[in-house]
């Protein structure tokens, strides 16, 4: 410490930092006012002014506007610990009061009677951003937010930890600030998002950025040139991100009568569902049909106690036996991707992908390696290519972590990611009595799977929170019988903690 006073840096203190300023951080540091800490005492420092900034734009990328739904359950809130009211309850009611009895009994339909006769409720983007922008002002998010890109984190020779970040609000410059304290919380998201090595290529080699996209950047213009002349677009990715971009591409074709056509290629066939035990993964189609990206039984079930008790070096299996690329189980979904096949305008191509170039009239051409036993096209000739194979989540692109881990020799799980303990910890951090956590997606592969849901950050943050007050970390309090009922009545009222 006499070192980082002597560096002329700005120094602040506090008692508890959340560093990422995203969903994750928001939901910790909703547990830690809840259960008694002053505004005061928390400092957040994230590049997003808002926490569900990133979330938001990645979602509007992939045509998941604001008015639509997203892969989530109803009681799975960011902005509410207890649950409950879920956001359908939340929805039905809204639905009563302004009169449409008939919209708020098939929401109660719905809930009543998922997933055996009806589709899984999902809450509308918008319905999460209102409640995540009332709790905030609920919690004083503001006042304890700083804006600025995270450096570096080292520990103390007293018992704590130093984060250097740099400002990014106006005035502030380009001079490091630094953050001491004793407890801190990591929830930095995905480093990148991630391109097939052969559309990395491409680019790398052409520069364009045009005529092929990934999913999560910003692509508007392809879906205004198909509406305008039609075309051909290559998808690539089976997972909910993909099932929505086909989606929008009907409903231009439906909207403006262009000839747009969707060649669908996929890495290989599937020909079975997949069984774990009971419980089945439906496949059609070439799809995977599930209503979350793991069984709800993951998130609170048996399942999650399963993995919770497996050795950590047979996770991996299980991890892929109840997760891998999947899409929601939505009947409008399964009926599109049947009908397009039907009649034609879509298209399914198995085969790994040799090389990818263009061809000098704003187009583009894959070449194919085919691996597939039935007959396929070796070359591919399209406008556009839309890569929906997701987010990097791998630890050596991560440059903040990756520098962490080397430094202070950080085990790594069977799936690549950091090994932390079933309270989240990074145990090989501990500093004293000081401890940092870790949530979302760099946890994965520990003992529970969805891990960068909106329930897997609830469950990290409800884990570290308990461990806090256990060791009696200070201006906590339990949250049991009448203190939590007290607590969910401001939440309802809207009062401070």
């Amino acid at each position: 410490m006499g070192a980082l006073r002597q560096s002329g840096l700005p120094v602040a203190e506090t008692t508890y930092l959340a560093l990422g300023g995203g969903l994750g951080s928001f939901v910790w540091v909703d547990y830690l006012r809840v259960c008694g800490t002053a505004v005061d005492d928390i400092a957040v420092v994230g590049y997003e002014p808002v926490p569900y900034g990133r979330f938001q734009r990645l979602c509007r990328h992939s045509q998941i506007f604001d008015e639509q739904r997203i892969r989530s359950d109803s009681g799975a809130r960011p902005d509410n610990l207890w649950g409950w009211p879920g956001y359908a309850v939340q929805e039905m009611a809204g639905l009563l009061r302004q009169g449409k009895w008939g919209e708020a009994g098939r929401v109660a339909w719905q809930i009543f009677s998922e997933t055996a006769l009806a589709d899984n409720y999902a809450p509308r983007a918008e319905t999460v951003y209102r409640a995540l922008e009332r709790e905030m002002k609920r919690i004083g998010w503001r006042q304890m937010f700083h804006q600025g890109e995270i450096c570096a984190i080292r520990q103390t020779d007293d018992g704590r930890y130093v984060a250097v970040y740099v400002p990014v609000g106006e005035g502030d410059g380009r001079a490091p600030h630094c953050f001491v304290a004793p407890y801190l919380h990591l929830a930095l998201g995905h480093p990148a998002i991630q391109l097939a090595p052969e559309s990395q290529a491409y680019r790398q080699n052409t520069g364009d950025c045009h005529l092929l996209v990934q999913a999560y950047e910003q692509h508007e213009h392809i879906y205004q040139q198909l509406a305008r002349r039609g075309g051909l677009v290559i998808l690539r990715g089976r997972g909910i991100v993909a099932s929505r971009i086909l989606q929008r591409l009907d409903e231009i074709r439906r909207a403006t009568g262009r000839d747009i056509q969707v060649i669908h290629l996929l890495r290989h066939a599937l020909t079975a569902d997949t069984e774990y035990g009971r419980a089945r993964r439906r496949m059609r189609h070439h799809w995977q049909w599930q209503p979350y990206n793991f069984p709800k039984a993951a998130f609170g079930g048996d399942l999650r106690q399963v993995l919770a008790e497996t050795a950590p070096e047979a996770r991996l299996e299980l991890l892929a036996a109840w997760g891998g690329s999947t899409t929601s189980d939505r009947r409008d979904w399964r009926e599109l991707v049947a009908q397009g096949r039907r009649q034609g305008w879509y298209r399914l191509v198995f085969g790994a992908v040799g090389c990818i170039r263009p061809n000098g009239r704003n187009r583009l051409i894959l070449h194919l390696q085919e691996e597939s036993p039935l007959p396929q096209e070796s070359r591919l000739v399209a406008d556009f290519m839309i890569d929906c194979t997701g987010l990097d989540d791998r630890l050596t692109v991560h440059p903040l972590l990756a520098d962490l881990s080397g430094r202070y020799g950080l085990r790594q799980n069977s799936s690549g990611r950091l090994e932390v303990t079933p309270d989240f910890e990074l145990k090989q951090l501990r500093n004293g009595e000081g401890q940092v956590f870790l949530a979302g997606t760099m946890a994965f592969g520990n003992v529970y799977a969805p891990v960068d849901s909106f329930m897997g950050l609830q469950y990290a943050a409800q884990r570290s929170v308990e461990a806090l007050i256990r060791e009696n970390a200070p201006g906590l309090r339990p949250l049991h019988g009448w203190e939590s009922a007290r607590q969910w009545w401001r939440w309802q009222r809207g009062v401070e903690p």
